[in-house]
């Protein structure tokens, strides 16, 4: 799948609307056969089974992708999408118009595409603001304090905790070293709303 979008989905609010939104996952996904014939990898897990039956026109819902990870507890439903180009958005939307008593959160990002969005601002469910790529890995962060001290760790100067000093340094230190193999990466993760995506 070429520049691929990664998302989180927790659900809350009606547990009968939750349990009811769960047993079609669980059901497609559990099929002998996948209810729409598609060229997924796994195609019983296509989002646009979902779309189907959600009631929706897989030909009109952007569902280019699959789900994952699909798990139900008495406080949440969460799953994770793998899609091509960009998050399906659109199926979150179809959701909350099936079942209007869910609060729907997400965390997305678009590998190559180099978006970061979030409708959780509070942190809910999903704490992380920062991605931060740099040598020996690549992890997220939920303060700016973490992030500056990691970077300044790396860099071998402590950083003010701001975003301003953050990437100040960053871009302070890429204009001066030249070695490819060192780099570092800073992604913020934008809050934006389901309507806005």
């Amino acid at each position: 799948m070429s520049n691929p979008a990664f998302m989180s989905v927790c659900i809350v609010g009606d547990r009968r609307q939750m349990s009811s939104l769960y047993q079609k996952m669980l059901r497609l996904q559990n099929r002998k056969k996948s209810l729409i014939e598609n060229g997924f990898y796994y195609p019983k897990r296509w989002l646009g089974n979902l779309v189907a039956r959600l009631g929706g026109d897989y030909k009109e819902v952007y569902c280019r992708g699959t789900w994952d990870d699909l798990s139900l507890n008495s406080k949440r439903l969460y799953f994770f999408t793998e899609s091509a180009w960009n998050a399906p958005f659109e199926i979150l939307r179809l959701i909350k118009k099936v079942y209007p008593g869910l609060e729907i959160y997400f965390s997305a990002e678009g590998e190559g595409w180099d978006f970061y969005l979030t409708n959780d601002a509070e942190g809910r469910f999903f704490t992380s603001k920062f991605e931060l790529d740099m040598p020996p890995e690549n992890d997220y962060y939920d303060t700016i304090e973490e992030v500056a001290e990691l970077v300044g760790n790396y860099i071998g100067r402590r950083i003010e905790p701001s975003k301003e000093a953050v990437y100040a340094a960053i871009e302070e230190w890429d204009d001066e070293n030249e070695d490819i193999e060192a780099y570092i990466n800073l992604k913020e993760f934008e809050v934006v709303s389901l309507d806005e995506v």
